[in-house]
């Protein structure tokens, strides 16, 4: 018994979130940010807003202090998600609102920082690094289970391990909801829903939307989570749309641009393959089912890559030899980058990506046209709109 998609508990990062005034915090106005991390590198730091459809660059600055202080400033209209990126795509989530923030830790430990002057960034903080430390500990045990797999294990055994496991991840989805319903904050309740990796039981969480849009009615984002969840519940009474590849992007957007490494270290922008038809594939050499669906991708490939069409392979992969040796294995002979984080790579969050294989087709203006095309719905696709 296999478990589907190589599930992560991570979906949507990338929608949008505001923050209630609580205490003193207000929504909207000026904020500070001083920031104190040894170790950073120097070079440029970005903050930039993460909204339903894209990402914002609010400020700016160049680390040149070697002891790693920085200060990020500006105005805010409302409270929500941000984030502080450097160059190489490490970056810290905060909730902020009209909040004078400090930040101290280690560059190397980004999960152990402090932050003082925002409580909902430090239940955020808290909030993210109890969900990854469930996560991965899911994540070993579906490896293990895996591992019995290839091993023959007689089926009595890996059913209840199976069993065992389905129940943790369930446990686990359900004190995301308890969360959402609880939590003072509605930047942390959006998140917290965000956590849920089953599309079926967000729909199910009515009440719980309900709940939260009453609690936070003048909160925009909010009302978009709303909108989501029912756009989803409609494709899903359709039939249509694959519930498991459910993304925070969707056709009719603009994707989202990213510049990651490729694996010689050149960066490499998505926007940079504007005119031609791109299909952002998103995969890993570890995905059991990305590998057996390479050789579809492979052939659509090799059809069309003469006729204004390419391919962009972004990996979750974590060690670069087993990313470039899948690469070479399967014959990918397209444009590849990684920032080789795994689940906690910057791309995760900006587009919502909760399953891998994930893939989505650009037009020659960077619009989305088409997502999650498998088997030889890609080469029909192609044949439709490339000419």
């Amino acid at each position: 018994m296999r478990l589907s998609n190589m599930r992560k508990i991570a979906l949507w990062l990338t929608i949008g979130m505001l923050l209630a005034g609580c205490g003193q915090q207000t929504d909207k106005g000026s904020f500070n940010i001083d920031v104190h991390l040894s170790n950073a590198p120097l070079g440029q730091v970005f903050l930039e807003e993460l909204t339903l459809k894209e990402v914002k660059v609010a400020d700016t600055t160049s680390l040149k202090d070697a002891s790693g202080r920085f200060a990020l400033s500006g105005t805010v209209p409302e409270q929500g998600l941000y984030r502080i990126r450097f160059g190489n795509s490490k970056y810290i989530l905060l909730a902020l609102g009209a909040d004078d923030i400090k930040i101290e830790g280690d560059y190397n430990n980004l999960d152990k920082i402090t932050i003082r002057g925002s409580e909902a960034s430090v239940a955020l903080q808290q909030l993210l690094n109890e969900a990854n430390e469930k996560g991965q500990a899911l994540t070993l045990e579906m490896r293990a289970i895996d591992s019995l797999q290839g091993a023959n294990t007689p089926d009595s055994i890996l059913q209840a391990k199976v069993q065992r496991l389905q129940q943790q991840e369930a446990d686990l989805q359900q004190s995301f909801i308890s969360h959402a319903e609880k939590t003072p904050y509605p930047a942390n309740a959006v998140f917290a829903l965000s956590m849920v990796n089953d599309p079926t039981k967000l729909i199910e969480q009515k009440q719980v939307i309900n709940s939260i849009a009453q609690r936070f009615p003048d909160n925009s984002l909010v009302s978009s989570l709303s909108a989501r969840i029912s756009e989803m519940e409609q494709q899903a009474g359709a039939g249509s749309g694959d519930e498991a590849n459910m993304t925070a992007v969707k056709v009719g957007d603009t994707a989202p641009d990213f510049t990651l490494p490729d694996p010689s270290g050149k960066m490499v922008k998505l926007s940079s393959f504007r005119g031609k038809y791109v299909l952002v594939d998103f995969w890993a050499s570890w995905c059991k089912p990305c590998r057996m669906e390479n050789p579809n991708v492979v052939k659509a490939y090799q059809q069309y890559k003469d006729k204004n069409f390419t391919i962009l392979g972004v990996s979750l992969d974590k060690k670069k030899e087993a990313w470039v040796q899948a690469i070479q294995a399967d014959g990918l002979t397209w444009n590849h980058v990684s920032d080789l984080k795994f689940w906690d790579s910057a791309v995760v969050p900006l587009y919502g990506i909760n399953a891998i294989p994930t893939n989505f087709l650009l037009d020659p203006q960077g619009k989305i046209i088409a997502a999650n095309l498998r088997g030889n719905a890609l080469e029909q696709k192609l044949q439709e709109v490339v000419k």
